[in-house]
């Protein structure tokens, strides 16, 4: 027996969401080892598929044969076998950012919106030349982040 979502297909603008689909497959792509200049998309604490909460950051490529591809990072930061190493080193990369809000841990939900605030801030003003390997622990280092 097929299952009916004529109801989701109503509730849903088809036209924004063809074209969302057309920008990811333009947009993404196995992006190799190597070092990019890239602008931040997003960067928040989300939930992983079992309810965790994970850090999340998109990145997009500015310039080069990558350019506009997405570059992702995902961090679980509890239920680890280290929890702390995870949290720690989200840490480390949101005071990369140097921004006025000093990047600590107090607590998850303190979390969620220490980022969000960090992201705030950080939206559309800066770029970062990073070093990429999404097959390390941390798949994204930021070596310099520029002002733009």
């Amino acid at each position: 027996m097929a299952v009916d979502f004529s109801a989701l297909d109503k509730a849903v603008d088809q036209e924004q969401l063809r074209k969302d689909v057309e920008e990811a497959k333009n947009n993404s792509g196995d992006i190799p080892k190597g070092t990019y200049i890239v602008g931040i998309d997003k960067m928040e604490i989300k939930a992983t598929k079992d309810g965790r909460p994970m850090f999340f950051i998109q990145a997009r490529g500015k310039e080069g044969e990558h350019k506009n591809k997405c570059i992702f990072m995902n961090r679980v930061i509890y239920g680890t076998k280290n929890d702390g190493s995870m949290i720690q080193s989200v840490l480390t990369v949101l005071d990369k950012f140097q921004t006025d809000i000093i990047p600590e841990f107090n607590g998850y939900q303190d979390f969620v919106e220490l980022v969000a605030d960090i992201y705030e801030e950080i939206q559309g003003r800066v770029e970062c030349e990073i070093d990429y390997d999404k097959d390390a622990f941390n798949s994204i280092s930021i070596k310099e982040v520029f002002d733009v």
